[in-house]
């Protein structure tokens, strides 16, 4: 499998999202199709993939301090209500497909009562009380899927998709320019698609590898104040 490239630059897959369910970057749909027809006994539900919801494979700037690496989107029972508002699809299919990203939507926008919303307030709550506000954090943190599709729990999808070496990209930009990386849930499939992150200098992980919430008791004080030093940057 081979990255689309124009000159030096790795071209975003997600800029050719289809703009109706089934939402998905074309290359990626046989492999999807494939994957849902394997997904044929009850205990599967879960892991299914939803794609009547906009994927999102990344939030945040692309070239932002702080880099948050995490499994995929998450469904919750009130998403589909929540993204058949105006708007809110559009917002997301325009974030993904936008040149070096865009701030964080779900704390940009009105909308407090979005999933997204009330996922990102609950994360970052531990910066918010540290007087960062939701303005600041928006311009200051990225956070890159291991793929953009959303499901109720994680389980990998035994192939590499055509859309994921874009986020591997960004990982490997984000070491680059010295970005601190949170490495949690999924360290070790994260170091094996990016084999340089073991080695790599700036990585914080929490303390309970299942929550990203950043505070000082989930990171311990010297990696939040690396994860706060990068924040400030």
């Amino acid at each position: 499998m081979t990255t689309r490239t124009e000159g030096d630059q790795v071209l975003n897959p997600w800029t050719r999202t289809t703009r109706n369910a089934p939402y998905a970057v074309p290359e990626d749909l046989p492999h999807l199709r494939a994957l849902a027809d394997t997904q044929v006994h009850p205990s599967h539900a879960r892991y299914k993939l939803n794609l009547t919801l906009p994927p999102e494979p990344f939030v945040g700037l692309h070239d932002a301090p702080l880099v948050m690496l995490l499994a995929n989107p998450g469904v919750s029972d009130a998403d589909p209500a929540a993204y058949a508002r105006p708007g809110a699809t559009e917002r997301t299919l325009h974030h993904i497909a936008n040149a070096g990203g865009s701030p964080n939507h779900f704390l940009t926008h009105a909308d407090k009562t979005h999933p997204g919303f009330r996922w990102w307030s609950r994360t970052l709550n531990g910066l918010t009380k540290r007087g960062h506000s939701h303005d600041e954090l928006t311009r200051k943190i990225l956070a890159v899927q291991f793929h953009g599709y959303h499901s109720r729990s994680w389980r990998p999808i035994p192939y590499t998709l055509p859309s994921q070496p874009f986020a591997f990209h960004l990982v490997r930009r984000a070491m680059s320019r010295d970005a601190v990386i949170v490495l949690g849930r999924i360290a070790a499939t994260w170091k094996i698609a990016v084999p340089e992150l073991a080695s790599y200098p700036f990585v914080v992980t929490p303390r309970q590898n299942r929550s990203v919430q950043i505070s000082r008791g989930n990171f311990g004080p010297e990696n939040f104040e690396r994860i706060e030093q990068a924040i400030k940057s």
